[in-house]
């Protein structure tokens, strides 16, 4: 099929659909991009905290929280957190919703502001509903309320254009009132507020407002945005509580240095978020270690979205006049105003906030959308002036684009997965904690979760409501200078974590430690065998002999948070998690049992530790044949690394099983195949 064969097909497929309303294609394309599986998404990085404040310590502490950064965007939360409750697939749903919002009120504000360029509108609003440079839509309570702020500022822009083009002055008020609540609830769209300014003139111009009428309306809008920058700047004492200016500092220091640094870190910015973002899905694609799944998915999502992308935008017209080119230029500048107010926040703060195509700071690109689309949109026009041409290339950027959503899609449903896995794992090993316990770790696999935000499941978990008695640490992280184990995790060392809405205060006396490295098993750390443990990170290694497993219960006074629910199948991880309790109760009985139903059910161990409990339940009941067959196959999977901790399994298994003849052959044998000393 050929370049004309093609675009006539479509161009029939496309006659048929023109009464279909714009609107319509972009539900269409939200849908493509955002809700494919969106059941099997969960709740990521700050969510799982957040639902478990608001839900166990109550709503007073989820104020707390936010208190000390967005209060008013936390107003948000409370209004939201009752009405959807703590499932995810609802956030996921809302998040769909927004985004969509976004997009359409996105889309009637160019429309009513270039009202004769309707083409290269339609362009840039469905770019912006695709933008690739963005990752974190799927965390969709944190996002949800990113886009409902989104919107509340472009409804405020869109009702500010009716106000002028209709001639409906009560109009303003509204729009002030929602300019108001943008400008308190965050920063992130805080400078694009400017941008009203010459939308003000311009549609004040096109419809016969005087000078003077325009200058008035600048005052009234310029009023929230004053009144907003004095409450940041003098009565919001916690304003840079987590950042500070540094591109100020710099240009106080020295002017021409510091602007230098501010011009290098404008240019790399709209690199990345204006052309590498549309780009990046080709790198993203190629370079990933995709299952078939993913592929196949990603494919026809990018066939989906490449052909709504062309329905969406109308196929080309014999008669059409292409724009006049003074048109596109005065469009393309417009993009790049929204672009460069889009990064006011973060031309002030400086290098910390450059946005980047990767977790976490790919959030930084939320603000630059609305520009880059709008650039995109204007350079497509201006420099691709067959029609049938540029729709091919907005076809193939959506569809990359589309596809790269569900790249994204895939990462966060095996996050949430392995998170599952984690947890009720740790569950089935530890039915309950002794209350101001920390669980020391290893950096778990875990992509958009960070030790803080999976401290909020632990707690749900092992906390009565109302309590916060437990704390979860990656030990790499939490023992750098000026973190809460910077003194060491030797004996005695206290510490406190503050968690916003309460602190945890804790003793290195009092420490679990585990380690999870799938397919692995999650694993207790055993005291006695693995500060001898070569593949424990060396941060765990030194914490291991602290590793106090007497704090862990017999039961809960907590809960499994229903996101949680219903048990994943664990599989062999599951067997050996009851082992592992049972062996550290000593019921060996029971662990022995559970080996054999293992067995009997093809699985077998992911590790040479996991061998361990089973090894010494069948030494301890004297069947020793079974204890050196176990031995030497946990032996086979790396001599260097399980020699010595397995050298002080058979060492304790001496020390505490009774004197029997075989016993001794045995272990003579074991120590032998071990070579231990």
């Amino acid at each position: 099929m050929n370049n004309t064969t093609f675009f006539r097909w479509f161009s029939n497929i496309g006659d048929k659909l023109k009464g279909v309303p714009f609107v319509i294609w972009l539900v269409a394309l939200t849908l493509l991009a955002y809700s494919p599986l969106f059941w099997q998404r969960g709740f990521y990085w700050d969510e799982a905290p957040w639902t478990w404040i608001y839900f166990r310590l109550g709503p007073e502490a989820l104020t707390k929280t936010f208190s000390t950064s967005r209060p008013f965007w936390g107003m948000l939360y409370q209004i939201t957190l009752p009405l959807v409750g703590p499932e995810p697939w609802k956030w996921q749903v809302l998040l769909v919703i927004t985004r969509f919002c976004t997009t359409w009120i996105f889309w009637l504000v160019l429309k009513n502001v270039w009202k004769n360029e309707p083409s290269i509108v339609k362009i840039a609003a469905i770019l912006f509903a695709v933008y690739p440079g963005l990752s974190q839509n799927f965390i969709s309570l944190m996002y949800s309320h990113f886009y409902l702020v989104l919107a509340i500022f472009l409804a405020s822009l869109y009702i500010t254009t009716i106000a002028i083009t209709r001639n409906k002055n009560w109009l303003h008020l509204p729009a002030l009132l929602l300019s108001v609540y943008h400008l308190l609830a965050m920063e992130y769209f805080y400078f694009i507020e400017l941008v009203r300014l010459p939308m003000v003139w311009y549609l004040g111009r096109q419809n016969g407002k005087s000078h003077k009428t325009t200058c008035l309306l600048w005052i009234w809008y310029l009023l929230p945005l004053a009144g907003s920058t004095i409450w940041r700047m003098f009565f919001f004492t916690n304003q840079n509580a987590s950042y500070q200016y540094e591109t100020l500092d710099k240009l106080r220091a020295d002017p021409i240095v510091g602007a230098v640094g501010l011009v290098e870190l404008i240019g790399k910015a709209f690199w990345e978020t204006a052309i590498h973002a549309w780009a990046f899905p080709i790198e993203a694609l190629l370079g990933g270690n995709l299952g078939i799944f993913t592929i196949m998915g990603a494919i026809l999502l990018g066939i989906g979205g490449s052909s709504l992308a062309i329905f969406a935008t109308g196929t080309p017209d014999p008669g059409h006049h292409p724009l006049p080119r003074r048109n596109i230029w005065l469009i393309l500048a417009w993009g790049l105003v929204v672009w460069v107010l889009g990064g006011g926040a973060y031309w002030l703060i400086g290098s910390r906030t450059m946005p980047q195509l990767h977790f976490s700071a790919d959030r930084f690109t939320l603000s630059f959308m609305m520009g880059a689309s709008i650039i995109l949109a204007a350079l497509l026009t201006l420099l691709i002036r067959n029609t049938k041409i540029r729709l091919g290339v907005v076809a193939l950027l959506v569809g990359l684009a589309t596809s790269q959503h569900f790249y994204y899609n895939s990462q966060y449903r095996q996050d949430w997965e392995t998170q599952r896995s984690f947890f009720w794992q740790l569950k089935t090993r530890i039915p309950g904690i002794e209350p101001g316990t920390m669980l020391l770790t290893n950096d778990l696999p875990f992509t958009y979760f960070s030790d803080n935000s999976l401290s909020g499941i632990l707690n749900w978990i092992y906390s009565p409501a109302g309590k916060m008695d437990t704390i979860l640490y990656f030990a790499s992280v939490r023992t750098k200078e000026g973190r809460a184990l910077a003194d060491g995790v030797g004996s005695e060392n206290e510490f406190s974590q503050n968690y916003l809405a309460t602190t945890f205060t804790g003793n290195t006396d009092q420490m679990i430690v585990l380690t999870f490295s799938p397919p692995g098993c999650l694993r207790v750390v055993d005291s006695q065998v693995e500060a001898w443990n070569r593949w424990l990170p060396a941060e765990v290694r030194d914490a291991a002999k602290f590793s106090d497993n007497s704090l862990i219960l017999n039961d809960s006074k907590g809960e499994i948070p229903p996101y949680l629910l219903p048990t994943p199948d664990l599989g062999w991880c599951g067997f050996y998690q009851q082992a592992d309790l049972e062996r550290q109760r000593r019921n060996w009985n029971t662990v022995t049992e559970l080996w054999r139903t293992a067995q009997q059910l093809g699985y077998q161990p992911n590790d040479a530790l996991e061998y361990f409990p089973f090894i010494e339940s069948f030494a301890y009941q004297q069947k020793w044949e079974t204890a050196l067959e176990l031995t030497q196959r946990s032996y086979k999977i790396s001599k260097d690394f399980s020699r010595q901790p397995l050298c002080v399994i058979w060492d304790r298994i001496e020390a505490q099983s009774p004197p029997s003849p075989l016993k001794t052959s045995t272990i003579e044998t074991a120590r032998a195949t071990l070579e231990c000393p």
